[in-house]
């Protein structure tokens, strides 16, 4: 049976390595890109439909969920492989933990940033909470 590995990607140096690092782990796995548009970074505006600024923040974020999506296949081509590339809009690691919840999972390779301290009391790890709440096994690659 072939492996389905999930790797969240934000086209930042801890995500690219752990693309890289699932196609060693996992030389004939299905790999899948999970990219997630950060709506947490997203102003709220009460009247939303009357505030263009607020759609173009969303295709400003959007557009930047294909640059990413782009940069992932670039990875997977260097690699000689394909991978399935996928797009959520919310919260990363919530959207990251439904994605395993819903469709069929057998691993995640994820990049972590290695903060720690107050910065990452502030910021967060969306590695962490993945870590901490996947059914299935993760790799962190830091």
């Amino acid at each position: 049976m072939v492996p389905r590995v999930l790797v969240p990607f934000d086209d930042s140096k801890p995500a690219a390595d752990a693309l890289e690092y699932a196609f060693d782990l996992f030389p004939d796995g299905d790999i899948v890109v999970l990219t997630v548009v950060d709506t947490s970074s997203l102003p709220f505006v009460p009247n939303a439909a009357d505030d263009t600024r607020s759609s173009d923040d969303a295709r400003t974020f959007l557009g930047e969920a294909t640059d990413h999506r782009n940069a992932a296949e670039t990875i997977a081509d260097e690699h000689g492989t394909a991978v399935e590339t996928r797009t959520r809009i919310g919260i990363p690691a919530q959207e990251i933990l439904e994605y395993i919840e819903r469709n069929p999972v057998d691993h995640v390779v994820i990049g972590s940033h290695g903060r720690s301290g107050v910065v990452r009391i502030l910021l967060g790890s969306v590695a962490e909470v993945v870590v901490r709440h996947s059914p299935v096994p993760v790799t962190v690659v830091r």
